[in-house]
C-alpha cells in the first residue's frame, strides 16, 4: 500500500488549458530567471507575471544583463514588490515588506562589482551572516537560495561551507515545502553544472528550479537509484537572448520549450504545489503537481496470536517527515481505541521494521487492528485493518507470576475454558490468606491480574487458583 504519490501532469504544447482547482489556493508566487536586460521581452515578462497578482517573486539569478544600475535592470519592471523602495522607480503604492527574493548569477558577479547587488537589494543574513545565499520562509514554504558561482568565496560543492550550512539548514526546517533554487542548472539538456549535485533528494527538498540556459526544461531524476524521484526545473526565459535545444536530450527530460518568453506560476493550495510554466502569449506549455506528501510507503501490516498476546507487525519501503504510528484496535469494528504509540523514523529511504505487542487480551473473540500514521505536520493516513481471532482456551491454566522473585509487583495469568464461578488468593506460610485478587464470575477467556505485595515482608508465599471443579497452587518469592 503506498501512502504518497507523486502526481505529473504534462499539458498540451499547443493549447491553452485553464487551470482548475480542487482545493483551497493559500498563496501564488512566480520564478523569473535570465532577465535584467531592460529588453522589452523582459517587460512583456514582467507584465504576464504581474497580471497574476503574485504573493511575491524569487529569482534563479542572473538580475543584470549590461547595465550600469539595477534599477534598469529590476526596479523598472518590478519595483511593485521591492522593499526597500527602488530609488528611481519606486513610488507610494509600492511595498511596505520586501516581496522579492533573488539569487546570485554569473552575471550579478561579472557585469558589475558584486556588492552593487548586496546594496541592492536587502535580503536575510541567518546565521551565515551574508546574503550571498539565505533562506526564507513564508507561509508554507521554505526556500534555500544558493549561489552556485563559481566565485563564491564559501565554495558550490557538496562539501563546500556554504553547502554545509544550507543542508543543516534543511534539517532543521519544520515547513511543510522546501524549494532550492539557485542559478547554474545541476542537470540541463543545454549543459549542466555537476558541482551542483547535492544530494538534495536525501535532504527531503520538495523542487529545485535553476536557470542560466535560455530555455525552459523540467527534469525528473532518481540521483540514488531508489525510485524516488526529484523534480528539477531551468527557468531561463525571462527576457534575455533565448537559445534553442538541440535534437537530444538527457536522461529524465519530461518537457522542454524554447518558443518563446515567459515564467513559472506556482500555486500553493491545501494540499499541492503546482508548477506552471507560461509563455507571455498566457498559454500554459507545461505543469507538473507536487502533492502534499504523505509520509510513508507502507509494505505490509499483519497481526498473529502469540500465546495470551497479540503481535502485530509491519514494514514500511520509504518515509517522509513520519512523526509515528497510533495504534487503534476495536472489538466491533466500529468504535476504535487508541492502544499504543509508535514512533517512526521520520526520514528514510531504507525498509524499517515495526512490531507492537497487544497483552490486553482477554476473552474469546475477534480483534480488529488498524495504523493511523501522523506526519509532523499533523496530516494522518489510516493503514487497512487486520483481524485476529483469540481462541476460547480449553483448559484451565495458571501461569507462574512473572517476575519471580519481586519487589513489590508481579503478575498473575489465568484461564477458564467455560462461565463459571473463579478465585485468585494469596496465602502466606502459615497459610492465611494475605490478598484476594478475583472473587466472580468469568467467562471463558484468558485473564491477568497483577499483585501489589508493598505491605508484606520478604518470603514464599502461595497462590491459589479455585473454580467449581478445579484448584491448582504455585509459589512466588518476594524479596526486599
Amino acid at each position: 500500500m503506498v501512502f504518497s504519490k507523486v502526481i505529473l501532469v504534462f499539458l498540451s504544447l499547443t493549447f491553452l488549458i485553464s487551470i482548475n482547482h480542487s482545493f483551497a489556493q493559500t498563496s501564488t508566487f512566480a520564478v523569473i530567471g535570465d532577465f535584467g536586460s531592460g529588453s522589452s521581452h523582459e517587460t512583456a515578462v514582467a507584465n504576464l507575471v504581474k497580471s497574476w497578482t503574485p504573493d511575491f517573486i524569487v529569482t534563479v539569478g542572473d538580475n543584470i544583463y549590461d547595465l550600469s544600475n539595477y534599477s534598469e535592470a529590476v526596479g523598472k519592471d518590478y519595483h511593485q514588490f521591492l522593499f526597500p523602495h527602488d530609488p528611481v522607480y519606486g513610488d507610494e503604492n509600492d511595498p511596505s515588506v520586501n516581496r522579492f527574493w533573488p539569487v546570485l548569477g554569473n552575471h550579478d558577479w561579472d557585469d558589475l562589482p558584486v556588492q552593487n547587488y548586496l546594496d541592492y537589494f536587502t535580503l536575510p543574513t541567518n546565521s551565515n551572516n551574508n546574503e550571498r545565499y539565505y533562506t526564507k520562509q513564508i507561509g508554507d514554504i521554505e526556500f534555500f537560495m544558493i549561489d552556485s558561482d563559481s566565485q563564491e568565496p564559501d565554495g558550490t560543492s557538496s562539501t563546500s561551507t556554504q553547502a554545509t550550512w544550507i543542508h543543516q539548514q534543511i534539517q532543521s526546517s519544520t515547513a511543510k515545502w522546501k524549494i532550492v533554487l539557485f542559478h547554474h542548472p545541476a542537470y540541463s539538456s543545454s549543459g549542466s553544472s555537476s558541482d551542483m549535485r547535492w544530494p538534495f533528494e536525501d535532504w527531503g527538498v520538495d523542487a529545485v528550479i535553476t536557470g542560466h540556459r535560455h530555455n525552459y526544461e523540467r527534469i525528473l531524476k532518481d540521483a540514488n537509484d531508489d525510485g524516488m524521484n526529484l523534480v528539477y526545473f531551468v527557468n531561463g526565459l525571462g527576457g534575455s537572448s533565448i537559445v534553442s535545444f538541440g535534437s537530444n536530450f538527457i536522461s529524465g527530460s519530461q518537457a522542454h520549450y524554447d518558443g518563446n518568453y515567459g515564467a513559472m506560476k506556482v500555486i500553493e493550495t491545501s494540499s499541492s504545489l503546482e508548477f506552471y510554466f507560461i509563455n507571455i502569449n498566457g498559454t500554459i506549455k507545461d505543469s507538473y503537481i507536487n502533492n502534499s506528501p504523505l509520509p510513508v510507503e507502507l509494505a505490509f501490516f499483519s497481526g498473529s496470536l502469540n500465546g495470551k498476546k497479540v503481535e502485530l507487525r509491519w514494514r514500511t519501503e520509504t518515509e517522509v517527515n513520519n512523526y509515528g504510528f497510533d495504534i487503534e484496535r476495536t472489538k466491533d469494528n466500529s468504535d476504535w481505541l487508541t492502544i499504543g504509540f509508535v514512533e517512526g523514523y521520520g526520514n528514510s529511504n531504507s525498509p524499517k521494521q515495526y512490531n507492537f505487542i497487544d497483552d490486553d487480551i482477554n476473552q474469546s473473540r475477534k480483534y480488529y487492528y488498524r495504523l493511523k500514521q501522523i506526519d509532523n505536520y499533523g496530516t494522518i493516513e489510516y493503514s487497512e485493518k487486520v483481524t485476529v481471532e483469540v481462541d476460547a482456551p480449553n483448559s484451565f491454566y495458571l501461569s507462574q507470576n512473572y517476575p519471580n522473585p519481586f519487589n513489590p509487583e508481579t503478575r498473575i495469568d489465568f484461564t477458564v475454558p467455560e462461565k463459571q464461578m473463579v478465585t485468585l488468593g494469596v496465602y502466606n506460610a502459615l497459610g492465611e490468606l494475605v490478598a484476594e485478587l478475583v472473587n466472580e464470575e468469568k467467562a471463558a477467556g484468558s485473564y491477568s491480574v497483577t499483585f501489589d505485595a508493598s505491605d508484606l515482608s520478604s518470603g514464599i508465599y502461595v497462590y491459589r487458583l479455585v473454580t467449581e471443579n478445579f484448584i491448582i497452587n504455585k509459589k512466588m518469592t518476594l524479596l526486599r
